[in-house]
C-alpha cells in the first residue's frame, strides 16, 4: 500500500515536471546543475549546491536535486577516487597515491556527522591527519572539471528527453489555440498619478503627439530643423549617408548658414562606415560635430562596448522629439524605397522638457570627441542674437504631464527599468508592449507574470525577423516561459520591428530607446519620455493593436516544436545575453 502510493506520488511529480508547467530550456539547466553539485564528494553539499547553482542558472531547483539521489555511500568513494585522479593529472607537481587518498576518504566518513554537519565539516578541513593541499586540492579541481562535463553532458540529454515526452504528451486544448487579444473593460481603481512613483517630478508641456514609422517623424523633424531659430541639437545613435542621412544633413547645413548654433552627435558603433567627406561637409557649413566613444586603441576595450544609443532633437528649447528612429533610409516606407522598419517616435512641445532633454543632450556631448575643424563652443551663439529659451505663447496651456527619463553609464542605470517595473506591477486592465530586442531580465519577468495571474491583459509585440540575430535568439529562449505564465506574444511581420513603446491601463505610456534587455540597462545611454495624458495613452494602447492584428500570435504548441537545433542555439546565446 505505501510502495503503490509512493509510486504513484512519485509518477505525478515526474508527469507534472515533465509536462508542460516548466520550459524545457529551464528544466535542463535545472538538472545540469545538479549533475554539477552531484560530482562533489562531500556529504551534505550536493543539495545545497544544486539549488544554489539552479537558482544561479535559473533553471527547475526541484529538478536540480534529482541527480543527488544517485550520489550514495556506494557510488560517492569511486567517483571521488577518479576525480582526485583526474585532479592529479591536472595540477602540476607530485601528488598522494590513491593509497593516501582512501585513508583520507577514509577518515572524512568516520569523522562525518550527520547530527552536526558544520561542525564535521569544520574539521576534516582543519585536521592534520588529512593535508588538504595535498588531497583535497586535486580532489576539487577534478570535481570541478567533472562537474562541468557532466553539465554540458546533461544539458542537451535533458531537452531531447522533455521533448520526447512532450510530444507523446501533446499540450492541453487551451495553449494550441487562444481567444482574440481582449482588453477588459473593468474600471480602474487608482489615478494615473499612482502609475509613477515620484509624480511631482513631471514636467508639464502644451502638446505630445504620437509619430508612427519614418513617414510621420522624418517630416516634422525637419520641418522643425528648417524652421529653427536659434539652436538645433540632434543626437542618435545610427547615421547613414543615404537619401534620408542627405536630407537631415541638407537641413541641418541651412540652419547653420542661416545663423542657428546646430549640434550633431553620432555614435561611432552605430555610424560604423560613416563617411568622412558626409562630416566635412557639415563642419563647412559651421555644423559642430561630435562622435562618442570612437572605436581607438587609446580608448579602454571596455569602453569599446558603452555607446550612446540616444535618439533626441531640440530645436529651439521648445520643440522636442525623442523616440525609436535613427536616421537612415531604413525607416522609410518601402514603396519610397527604403525598407519599411516599423518605429514609434514622440514629438512633445514644451520649455521645461526641451529643457532636459538638452542637459541629457550636453551630459553625452561633453563626454564625445568633438571633430578638430568644429566651431568653438561659443561661436554659433555669439553669431545667434536670438535668444535660445523662448517662453511658451500660453504658459497656461502647459498641462500634459511628461516625465524625461534618461541613464548614464555609472548612474542612473535603473531609473527607465524601474519606471517599467514600478507601473506593471499596478497594472489593473492591460500591458502592452512594443520591443524590438526582448529579453526580460527577472524582475521584469515576475512583474509581468504577477500581472498575468491577477487577471490583466499582457500582450507583448516581438519582431520575427531582427537586424540583430544573435539577440533575437537570446530573447527567444525565454519565449516558453513567457507563454507558460499568461503573457502572449505577437511577432510583426515582414519587416523589423524596431519600436520600444509600452501603454498600460490608459494611464501611463512610454515612448524612447530604451530595449529591455541587458544592453540598455547596462551598456548604453538611452532616454525615454513618459506620460499619463489619457488621449495619448489611448493613441498608443491603439496603435499598439493595430500592430498585433498584423502579426501572427505565438503558441506555447508552436514554439515547443521548434528544431533541436534551434533550441539549443537559443540557449547558449541567452547565456550570453549581458553582452548582446
Amino acid at each position: 500500500m505505501v510502495l503503490r502510493r509512493a509510486r504513484t506520488t512519485f509518477k505525478l511529480v515526474l508527469q507534472k515536471i515533465f509536462q508542460h508547467d516548466d520550459p524545457a530550456t529551464r528544466l535542463a539547466r535545472g538538472f545540469s546543475a545538479g549533475c554539477f553539485a552531484a560530482a562533489y564528494p562531500f556529504p551534505g553539499l550536493q543539495i545545497p549546491l544544486s539549488l544554489v547553482m539552479a537558482w544561479l542558472l535559473q533553471g527547475n531547483r526541484a529538478v536540480a536535486i534529482l541527480p543527488q539521489f544517485v550520489v550514495n555511500a556506494g557510488t560517492m568513494i569511486p567517483l571521488a577516487i577518479g576525480e582526485y585522479y583526474l585532479g592529479c593529472w591536472l595540477l602540476p607537481g607530485e601528488q598522494p597515491d590513491a593509497g593516501e587518498l582512501a585513508a583520507g576518504l577514509q577518515h572524512a566518513f568516520d569523522a562525518w556527522s550527520w547530527s552536526a554537519p558544520w561542525t564535521s565539516t569544520v574539521y576534516l578541513f582543519s585536521s592534520d591527519e588529512v593535508q588538504i593541499a595535498q588531497v583535497y586540492a586535486p580532489l576539487l579541481l577534478g570535481a570541478s572539471v567533472a562537474g562541468a562535463a557532466f553539465a554540458l553532458l546533461a544539458y542537451p540529454l535533458i531537452l531531447v528527453g522533455v521533448r520526447a515526452w512532450r510530444k507523446r504528451h501533446p499540450l492541453p486544448a487551451w495553449a494550441e489555440s487562444r481567444a482574440p487579444f481582449a482588453i477588459p473593460e473593468r474600471p480602474v481603481s487608482k489615478p494615473s498619478a499612482a502609475y509613477v512613483d515620484r509624480p511631482d517630478r513631471f514636467l508639464h508641456a502644451e502638446q505630445i503627439e504620437l509619430l508612427v514609422d519614418g513617414a510621420q517623424a522624418y517630416p516634422e523633424m525637419l520641418a522643425a530643423i528648417e524652421a529653427a531659430q536659434s539652436s538645433v541639437d540632434l543626437e542618435t545613435y545610427i547615421l547613414r549617408a543615404d537619401r534620408t542621412g542627405e536630407r537631415f544633413a541638407d537641413a541641418l547645413r541651412r540652419s547653420a548658414r542661416n545663423g542657428v548654433r546646430v549640434r550633431l552627435l553620432y555614435d561611432a558603433v552605430g555610424s560604423l562606415g560613416l563617411p568622412d567627406r558626409y562630416i566635412r561637409a557639415l563642419l563647412d557649413a559651421g555644423v559642430q560635430v561630435a562622435v562618442y566613444h570612437p572605436l581607438t586603441f587609446s580608448r579602454p576595450l571596455w569602453a569599446w562596448n558603452k555607446r550612446d544609443h540616444r535618439k533626441v532633437l531640440v530645436v529651439d528649447g521648445r520643440a522636442s522629439f525623442t523616440g525609436g528612429l535613427n536616421i537612415s533610409d531604413d525607416y522609410v516606407p518601402r514603396e519610397e524605397g527604403g525598407a519599411g522598419w516599423r518605429d514609434t517616435h514622440v514629438r512633445i512641445d514644451g520649455e521645461r522638457v526641451a529643457r532636459e532633454l538638452t542637459r541629457l543632450f550636453d551630459g553625452a556631448w561633453a563626454k564625445a570627441r568633438h571633430w578638430p575643424d568644429s566651431e568653438p563652443e561659443g561661436k554659433p551663439l555669439e553669431r545667434s542674437a536670438r535668444v535660445l529659451w523662448r517662453p511658451a505663447a500660453d504658459p497656461s496651456a502647459a498641462r500634459v504631464p511628461v516625465l524625461v527619463l534618461g541613464n548614464t553609464l555609472f548612474r542612473n542605470r535603473h531609473r527607465i527599468r524601474g519606471a517599467y517595473l514600478y507601473a506593471i506591477k499596478r497594472a489593473e486592465r492591460y500591458i502592452l508592449i512594443e520591443n524590438a530586442y526582448f529579453i526580460p531580465d527577472r524582475g521584469i519577468r515576475r512583474a509581468l507574470y504577477a500581472a498575468a495571474k491577477r487577471g490583466v491583459a499582457v500582450g507583448v509585440v516581438v519582431a520575427q525577423h531582427s537586424d540583430v540575430e544573435i539577440a533575437a535568439s537570446a530573447g527567444r529562449a525565454l519565449y516558453s516561459e513567457l507563454l507558460d505564465h499568461g503573457v502572449r506574444l505577437f511577432e510583426w511581420p515582414g519587416s523589423m520591428l524596431h519600436a520600444k513603446t509600452a501603454a498600460i491601463d490608459d494611464a501611463w505610456a512610454l515612448v524612447g530607446s530604451y530595449n529591455i534587455d541587458h544592453r540598455s540597462l547596462f551598456h548604453q545611454l538611452e532616454a525615454v519620455a513618459v506620460t499619463t495624458d489619457a488621449p495619448f495613452v489611448r493613441a498608443l494602447r491603439d496603435q499598439t493593436q493595430t500592430d498585433m492584428a498584423r502579426c501572427r500570435e505565438l503558441t506555447l504548441a508552436d514554439h515547443e516544436a521548434r528544431p533541436l537545433k534551434t533550441l539549443l542555439w537559443e540557449s547558449l546565446m541567452y547565456q550570453f545575453r549581458y553582452w548582446l
